[in-house]
Formats: C-alpha cells, sequence, structure tokens
C-alpha cells in the first residue's frame, strides 16, 4: 500500500496556490477600480438606509470609518413648519481634500414618503461631492444636467391656503392574549404646529390607556393606568439668539394620583450660538416661572385635596452633533417658590461618541433627585398595587442608565450591499 502522506501534502499545496491567486486576484481588482475618491455617510442623528446610497452613490468607495474616507459627509435634520424635514449636510474634506469643507440644506415636503426623502438626499449628497470629484482625473468623465424648472412649481410653493398650519392625528393599539393574561393599551393623540420665522405656535392632546390582568389560580389581579392631558406653547423670536415663550397645559394621572393638573408659565430662553446653527450645536439656558393648580384623586401625605402653587424653573441644555458623534447634555431644575425645599434636579445624558478608529461608545440615562412628591396619595399600597406599579411610591431619587462599547475592524470598504438570506440570521 502507498502512503497517503504525498496526497495530502499535494492537496495541502494545491490549496495554498488557490489561496495565494485568489489574494492576488483581489487586490488587483481592488486597485483597478473606477471609484473617484472615498466617503463615510455619518447619519447619527436618524436611520439613513446605508445600503441605498451604496447601491445610488457608485461613484465613491463607501467606507464604515470616518478616518480613513476623504469625505465626511455629517447628515442632521430638524422639522419645518410644512410638516417636512430640514436636513443639513456638512461636508468634511480629509487626506488629500484636506481643508475642502462644505455646507449644503435641502427640505423635504409634507408627507414625503422614505423613498422619496432618500432620493432627494441622494441628490444632494451628489450635489455637494460635485467639488471634490472636480478636484480629481475622473472629472474628465463626469457630467451635470439640471432640469427645466416650470412656473406652475413655483406657484404652488407661494400659495398656503393652510396659512403655515399642519395638523397630525393618530392612534396606536397593543393588545396580547394568553389564557393568564390579557395586556391592553391604546394611545391617541392630535397635533396642531405653526412654525414661522417670527413665531411658533404647538397645540397637543393626548390620552394613555394601559390594562393588564393576570389570572393565578383561583384570583384574578387587573391593574388598570390612565394618563390624558393637553398642552400649548406660544413662542416669540426675539433676537438671533434669543426667544420669550407661554406654554400652558392641562392633565390627569391615575398613576401619580393627580386629578387635574393645570400649569402656565411664561419663560425666555438664550442660546450661546445663532439658532441657525441648531442642527450642528446649541447651548441654550432657560428660564421659567409660573403657577400650578393641582386637585387630587385621593387625599395626599400633606392632607391636600387640592392646592395651587408658585413655582420657578432654570434648565441648561447642550446638543452637539459633530465628527466625532453626538452629545446632548440636560440639567433642569426647579422649585416650589413657597418651599424651596420642594424640589426636583434631573440630569440627562445622551452620547455616541468615537473614541478612537473603529472603537465607540454609547451612553444614555438620566439622574433625578426628588423633592417634589406633594401628589403621594395618604395610607399604604397594597401588594397588588406595589408590583403593577398602579401609583407612584416615594423616593428620594429616579436614575437610569445604558452604556455600550462596540469596536469594529477589518476591511474599511463598504461598497456591496448582499440581501440575501437576511431574514435568516435569526437562527444562529
Amino acid at each position: 500500500m502507498h502512503s497517503p502522506a504525498p496526497c495530502r501534502a499535494s492537496t495541502r499545496a494545491l490549496l495554498l496556490v488557490l489561496l495565494c491567486a485568489t489574494l492576488v486576484t483581489s487586490t488587483r481588482l481592488g486597485a483597478q477600480g473606477t471609484r473617484a475618491f472615498s466617503m463615510y455617510l455619518d447619519c447619527s442623528d436618524f436611520y439613513c438606509d446605508p445600503d441605498f446610497y451604496r447601491t445610488d452613490i457608485t461613484f465613491v468607495d463607501h467606507v464604515r470609518e470616518r478616518s480613513a474616507a476623504d469625505v465626511h459627509v455629517l447628515i442632521t435634520r430638524q422639522a419645518t413648519g410644512g410638516g417636512g424635514r430640514l436636513f443639513t449636510l456638512a461636508f468634511y474634506g480629509q487626506h488629500r481634500f484636506a481643508g475642502v469643507d462644505d455646507t449644503v440644506s435641502v427640505t423635504t415636503p409634507q408627507g414625503a414618503t422614505e423613498d422619496e426623502s432618500r432620493q432627494i438626499l441622494s441628490r444632494t449628497i451628489k450635489l455637494g461631492l460635485a467639488r471634490y470629484l472636480a478636484r480629481t482625473p475622473d472629472a474628465a468623465r463626469a457630467t451635470l444636467a439640471v432640469a427645466a424648472s416650470t412656473d406652475t412649481a413655483k406657484k404652488a410653493t407661494t400659495r398656503d391656503p393652510w396659512k403655515a398650519w399642519v395638523f397630525r392625528v393618530g392612534a396606536n393599539l397593543n393588545a396580547s392574549r394568553e389564557r393568564n393574561f390579557r395586556s391592553d393599551y391604546v394611545y391617541g393623540f392630535i397635533n396642531a404646529n405653526r412654525l414661522t420665522e417670527q413665531w411658533k405656535t404647538n397645540f397637543r392632546l393626548s390620552e394613555n390607556y394601559n390594562g393588564q390582568a393576570f389570572t393565578i389560580g383561583p384570583d384574578r389581579v387587573t391593574s388598570v393606568r390612565r394618563d390624558y392631558g393637553g398642552a400649548m406653547q406660544q413662542v416669540k423670536t426675539i433676537r438671533k439668539r434669543w426667544a420669550a415663550g407661554l406654554t400652558a397645559s392641562a392633565a390627569s394621572s391615575t398613576f401619580l394620583n393627580e386629578h387635574l393638573v393645570a400649569t402656565v408659565a411664561p419663560a425666555v430662553e438664550f442660546n450661546f450660538y445663532p439658532y441657525s446653527e441648531a442642527t450642528r450645536r446649541a447651548l441654550v439656558l432657560q428660564y421659567r416661572v409660573g403657577s400650578k393648580h393641582l386637585l387630587y384623586n385621593d387625599t395626599t401625605i400633606y392632607f391636600k385635596t387640592s392646592e395651587t402653587r408658585p413655582f420657578e424653573g432654570l434648565s441648561l441644555t447642550l446638543s452637539q452633533k459633530q465628527k466625532w458623534g453626538s452629545l446632548e447634555l440636560d440639567v433642569n431644575g426647579y422649585h416650589y417658590l413657597d418651599n424651596i425645599a420642594q424640589s426636583r434636579l434631573t440630569y440627562f445624558l445622551d452620547a455616541e461618541v468615537r473614541l478612537f478608529k473603529g472603537l465607540n461608545l454609547n451612553v444614555f440615562g438620566n439622574y433625578s433627585v426628588m423633592h417634589d412628591q406633594i401628589y403621594l396619595a395618604k395610607g399604604s399600597l397594597t401588594r397588588d398595587e406595589v408590583l403593577l406599579r398602579r401609583s407612584q411610591l416615594a423616593s428620594p431619587y429616579n436614575a437610569f442608565v445604558f452604556a455600550g462599547l462596540n469596536y469594529t475592524f477589518g476591511s474599511v470598504f463598504n461598497n456591496v450591499v448582499n440581501p440575501r438570506f437576511s431574514n435568516s440570521m435569526s437562527e444562529f
């Protein structure tokens, strides 16, 4: 019998040759690509369907790491008065385009579908990349066309029978059933908004119903929480960095033992940056003073069934959306003027930061120091009320935190889209 060792050696040699040939071929294909330069698309403010842009913007290399890109495109957005979205696209040149930066804005219309919005964004990205393409040898192969405009389209934008008012009505229903469990959640709302350069007006009405029922042996335990309320806000632009406003609201909550809470509070606000830069950066200081009228479902721990309390509050909010990531930090406090000890101070943090190449840090959380629970009902809660959280419990603080690290390494090229078997990953 012949030894199988030579056969195994020949097989290993053949596999090695095939592997080397594959690597050489892949390297040559990458070197012979026809893409003009590399781009990193940064949509940290919202989900922007990266697969679509990879397949629609094909004259650049899409990379998954910002530091590897020749152009970093940062997109932020905010709502417009007509119910659409204003997208701000910041183009940062890097490496061979270092120092070549630009900012472009585009607005999507009211009721635009996801596909319409991404088509508009894709066209705007291509226009923004044109100045970088013009600096490459591939510019000789590029073309630019402008479609003819129509007077009808121009006239349509000047007529507004709604006088800048936008209305929105909606309802959600979640229901689940098991033999020993039932859960129902219903939410409905009505919004009315009007935005102009000088005025901002918002109206909102909403209602929540959350009901659960458990069957435990012969016993049936039910829990119902209801909340409803409405609010009005009127804001006047004063200068580039100043604004004044008035807020009025009315609400009811079984969880907070509040049959009715009516609040009126004028406020003044100062932005350390111009409001025109709000999609990228803001540092806002707001002071408010007002009055609350409270009508309770049950007698409170202070033996009150109703009361009217004056209060004042101060908040400071820092918001940043930059190349390194996004950050929102908020410090918000208020106290009752007739008893300063009854107060609340809340810290809020939401951050997504790229520490260095491939390593991202995500942090979200809030912490409240609560000395304002004047609404707590007198008497003790039953075991079922505590476990099902039908009513708010006394607590000097409230805290929540989420933190995560993720590290990605390997090839930075991100051009290929392959959706096959996308729904099968849950099986592994």
